[in-house]
């Protein structure tokens, strides 16, 4: 959700809505006695409906659920932007790996423009049998290791 939402309000006036605040709910789960499952709970909801708003169009909505998901995440030391998360891989493996992808989805595009649905699948499939989340949007297809 947190790299769906940055995409969609890049270039908004959402995109920097200002300092992360933890919903009351997560902060009374965690106050009571560290109530991680609770807190787990309003984490999930805010993702299922930081998902919706973007389906929907509401960036306000989708922007003030983006900064409590930072916020709570931040709480719980797994904020995936956190730079503690960062991955220490070789640039040039990374740089290899965002080729190879970027050729598929190429691959990919073609296929779908020439109407032929089954190879468009077959390497959607080949990606995600790989690990490889594809997020088709207006007129582009991003990627992501999921």
């Amino acid at each position: 959700f947190l790299d769906r939402a940055s995409r969609a309000l890049e270039g908004t006036r959402f995109a920097n809505v200002g300092a992360p605040i933890v919903p009351e709910a997560f902060g009374t789960a965690m106050d009571d006695d560290l109530g991680v499952p609770q807190a787990l709970a309003v984490l999930h909801d805010s993702v299922r409906a930081g998902n919706t708003a973007l389906d929907d169009g509401a960036f306000e909505t989708a922007a003030r659920l983006r900064e409590e998901v930072l916020a709570m995440t931040e709480v719980l030391g797994v904020n995936p932007h956190s730079p503690q998360w960062a991955a220490k891989t070789d640039g040039a493996a990374t740089a290899a790996l965002g080729t190879l992808v970027q050729r598929l989805i190429d691959d990919r595009a073609r296929a779908r423009d020439g109407k032929d649905f089954a190879a468009a699948d077959r390497i959607r499939d080949e990606l995600s049998a790989a690990g490889i989340v594809l997020e088709d949007a207006s007129g582009s297809t991003h990627w992501s290791i999921g």
